[in-house]
């Protein structure tokens, strides 16, 4: 991503050889530019490479009006059709929804969900949103929509936990609401640097992301310092309760 991920390929693919790591996704804010470079540096080391993105999300892509409505979204290419369903999500993306961010619409998503797995993302996805302004019936609604917008059992609720107190807020709702309408859910950890220590560095790239210095007030910063590359024991740990949604990555693998 963009002036926000730290973490270089090539470095990431050898820890994760030497983590004994099967898979990796990569989904980069907004775009597919380290896809082959992802690819092929994966291929090298005997590791299944995911290619997906995160997109940004709105109501309607050709709405240019006022401040930009955006949610995040993962989208994730199960095989050659959801490959090429991703190339064209991301160059409408960028051709007819670039507004502030490349964005793409419900509308859109639907015409070219073929092929996909789909994850409700971070708490800046539009689940999250919804269970966090406890408008809990609308959250259901959305998730059985996209539930149905993609083949059986490729729609899956995320759950992340990085300490922050919204994420852990809604944890419990979305393990409920994931068993209520049938899907299943999977744990994820937001990748921004490779080790603990490297947050300050991520946090500088930031700023120049955002044209703003490290003792701005104002400016844009990440919420803790736990967007690294976590191994699986750490991961087991956080979801201790829920052992499923850490497997269930390697399902999507």
């Amino acid at each position: 991503s963009l002036l926000d991920g730290a973490t270089k390929i090539d470095k990431l693919v050898k820890i994760l050889k030497e983590r004994g790591a099967t898979a990796c996704a990569m989904t980069d804010h907004g775009n597919m530019y380290g896809a082959v470079k992802f690819y092929k540096a994966c291929n090298k080391n005997g590791i299944n490479p995911i290619i997906g993105t995160e997109f940004y999300i709105c109501p309607d892509l050709n709405d240019k009006s006022g401040k930009p409505k955006i949610s995040h979204l993962i989208l994730i290419a199960k095989n050659q059709q959801g490959y090429q369903n991703l190339i064209k999500l991301n160059s409408i993306a960028w051709v007819k929804g670039f507004y502030y961010k490349p964005r793409i619409d419900y509308n859109v998503l639907q015409q070219y969900s073929e092929g996909l797995i789909c994850l409700t993302a971070c708490i800046a996805g539009d689940l999250p949103k919804l269970l966090l302004a406890e408008r809990f019936d609308e959250a259901e609604a959305y998730a059985i929509k996209m539930r149905d917008m993609f083949a059986p059992g490729d729609f899956y609720i995320e759950v992340q936990d990085h300490g922050i107190e919204e994420e852990r807020k809604i944890l419990p709702h979305l393990f409920a609401l994931a068993e209520k309408i049938g899907v299943k859910t999977v744990a994820t950890n937001d990748v921004h640097y490779l080790y603990p220590e490297d947050w300050e560095m991520q946090d500088v790239m930031l700023c120049i992301g955002t044209g703003k210095t490290i003792d701005d007030p104002d400016r844009m910063r990440m919420n803790g310092h736990e967007y690294y590359l976590k191994t699986e024991e750490e991961m087991r740990t956080l979801f201790a309760g829920h052992p499923e949604a850490v497997d269930n990555t390697l399902e999507i693998a």
